[in-house]
């Protein structure tokens, strides 16, 4: 008899203890809150927020309130008549189409999924446009004309400092502030008139001649010239699995229009 009473302690402890837990957090002019949605409300705001936002009694407060302030409004929306609006059915209506399109697109992503051996070739064919190819750090000096490119080189080669000169006389903004720097840049990845006049600088030296672009015109010292190497796999695996997988679904996208009747 003990042991009988001890269990349906127990029992009645544990019934308690749940009736706690699936307590709504608030009840609004007689609709419920349950505690899943304010479960699923701070779930969103930490997992948004990369974790530097922690579930504290705090944020859940402030949700909770935020909520009981969301019911207040839909009641008196929905009171007013504003849920039967011609504006609100069209932007529903569209919300609807978008979260349709959503749907479709993480259907196409789930029944495509992209493999590892297929995230490895695509890094193999990416590691394959570094072999033979340098990569060259450069400075650049725009100018508005040939004429004033031609007299900064004069300059240059009369012993007047790049990154000085670049302060000055650049038009470039984006890089004018850093003495003209421009970084390291892959000569295989440049388009053939820029990798072409760069190439024919050795380290260390100027442009013998400016190269016209649709900013103006350009003269470059190449401060040091490296073998290109490609970023680790690891690296980059995640980037391109990404790409692998936002292809699939525009090729499922694909897929529709090549079958669909479009006039």
């Amino acid at each position: 008899m003990k042991k009988l009473t001890s269990l349906l302690s127990t029992g009645v402890l544990l019934a308690a203890t749940q009736a706690v837990f699936a307590a709504p957090v608030a009840t609004v002019n007689g609709t419920v809150i349950d505690q899943s949605v304010l479960d699923q409300a701070v779930s969103q705001v930490v997992g948004a927020n990369g974790g530097r936002v922690q579930d504290t009694p705090a944020l859940r407060e402030d949700l909770r309130q935020r909520l009981i302030n969301r019911e207040l409004v839909l009641q008196a929306a929905i009171k007013a008549g504003l849920d039967k609006d011609p504006a609100f059915i069209q932007r529903m209506d569209e919300v609807r189409k978008d979260l349709l399109q959503q749907v479709f697109f993480d259907a196409a992503a789930k029944n495509r999924p992209v493999s590892e051996e297929a995230v490895k070739a695509e890094y193999d064919r990416y590691s394959a446009q570094f072999k033979g190819v340098n990569e060259v750090s450069v400075r650049q000096i725009v100018l508005p004309t040939e004429d004033a490119a031609n007299k900064t080189i004069a300059a240059l080669k009369k012993g007047g400092k790049f990154d000085q000169l670049a302060k000055t006389q650049s038009i470039d903004e984006n890089s004018k502030a850093r003495g003209g720097d421009m970084g390291w840049g892959n000569l295989a990845a440049m388009e053939a008139p820029l990798a072409e006049a760069l190439k024919a600088i050795p380290k260390g030296q100027i442009s013998a001649k400016p190269l016209q672009s649709s900013l103006g015109w350009h003269v470059f010292k190449v401060e040091d010239i490296r073998a290109a190497t490609p970023a680790p796999f690891e690296a980059v695996k995640a980037r391109i699995a990404q790409e692998l997988q936002e292809k699939a679904v525009r090729d499922a996208v694909l897929e529709l229009r090549q079958k669909a009747t479009i006039q």
